[in-house]
């Protein structure tokens, strides 16, 4: 089976790796393909949500008719009312089926558009009637659950799920019959308030009116048992990083390869995008847990350039040197400014709870140091 992801342009190339290595770290018999970013048309559409509970609220297409729900829900950084652009699902899936058409796109393969852009129904992600082309959402994630939750989760699940229900189901009616009004903890709970998805997220799993459905299809077992064991690996990084804030546990810390790259293998194996310098100056206190003064960072001037030199695509030795000269004056604030976008990196990733256990901390002793157990890092060549 072969999954052509979309990029719409205004999904960010890094959150979008992130969520293909999620999708690709149980490599199997489905193919996870990456497309060239695309250009959405422009929408005329505005849809305008004067209170929280309509912009939480996912909406009833004309397919099927569900019951809702009107409690409502706590919002935390959108200000009511509220207009957004938004796309129809006929727009979305047209980009879908162009994609087709221009990439002579096999007819068995599965398009998914992941987009930055709102649709008309407020879904997370749909297809339309083949089946086979889809759309997923990739915004407003951190106004449902917060900042403390990463997005390649959600994101992954939505893609593993849609996926799964292909499987299950001849149509899109059937499908949305099939969901369930009130809350389960199955891949098939409505979740009109959108917050409930977090409940599927942690269960991971289908209940057993749903187990039933797919195992009267004839659907390929190996490719179902693939999407399952993706949808566990979601869970249990979920549950990781939840545990972790309350434990204090840390994730692994893996450098990988020649260029040094640096991945936390707990958290879905996500990669923490250093650039060169960044990656430099992370490498050089990875390897000194003792710490370094900042008055003594020249001492390792040497180590550091090593460092940068294999990462820089600097075109000269000056400007290698240019760089590293200005990165050890201590006159200069560009130690500073690397060590805060370090900082804001790990932020992103683990949350405000523990980003300082990986980030360059100073230290009372007046040192800066990164203070994660080193027990728990691993050079991988």
């Amino acid at each position: 089976m072969k999954v052509h992801l979309i990029r719409a342009s205004g999904y960010p190339l890094e959150d979008f790796n992130n969520v293909l290595n999620l999708l690709r770290k149980h490599r199997g018999s489905i193919e996870f393909v990456p497309s060239e970013p695309i250009v959405l048309p422009d929408s005329e559409r505005f849809k305008t949500y004067d209170t929280e509970w309509e912009f939480e609220k996912k909406e009833q297409p004309p397919l099927a008719k569900l019951s809702t729900d009107n409690n409502k829900l706590a919002n935390y950084n959108i200000s009511f009312p509220h207009k957004e652009k938004v796309h129809t699902w006929r727009q979305l899936f047209g980009i879908c089926k162009d994609f087709r058409k221009n990439k002579n796109i096999a007819k068995e393969d599965h398009v998914m558009l992941l987009t930055n852009e709102s649709n008309e129904h407020n879904w997370f992600g749909s297809y339309d009637e083949s089946l086979k082309n889809y759309f997923i959402q990739t915004n407003n994630w951190s106004y449902y659950f917060g900042n403390d939750l990463d997005s390649r989760f959600p994101i992954a699940y939505e893609v593993a799920a849609w996926i799964l229900r292909s499987m299950m189901f001849r149509s899109q009616v059937e499908t949305l019959n099939a969901l369930h009004k009130e809350p389960r903890g199955c891949m098939m709970d409505f979740c009109v308030k959108k917050p409930q998805i977090i409940l599927k997220m942690r269960t991971g799993d289908l209940c057993q009116d749903c187990m039933n459905i797919l195992t009267n299809r004839d659907v390929n077992r190996v490719q179902a048992r693939e999407l399952f064991t993706i949808m566990d690996g979601i869970r249990g990084n979920l549950l990781f990083r939840q545990r972790s804030i309350l434990l204090m546990e840390n994730s692994r810390l893996e450098v990988r390869g020649l260029s040094k790259r640096v991945y936390l293998t707990d958290l879905g194996d996500l990669e923490i995008n250093l650039n060169p310098k960044e990656r430099a100056l992370f490498l050089l206190y990875l390897n000194h847990p003792e710490g370094i003064m900042r008055s003594h960072l020249v001492d390792h001037k040497v180590e550091l350039r090593t460092y940068y030199a294999m990462f820089s695509q600097q075109a000269s030795n000056q400007l290698i040197d240019e760089a590293i000269s200005r990165l050890t004056d201590v006159t200069d604030n560009n130690m500073n400014e690397v060590m805060a976008r370090i900082r804001a990196k790990f932020r992103q990733c683990v949350g405000s709870q523990q980003f300082e256990d990986y980030s360059i901390m100073a230290t009372p002793e007046g040192t800066h140091k990164i203070r994660l157990n080193r027990e728990l890092v691993k050079f991988i060549q």
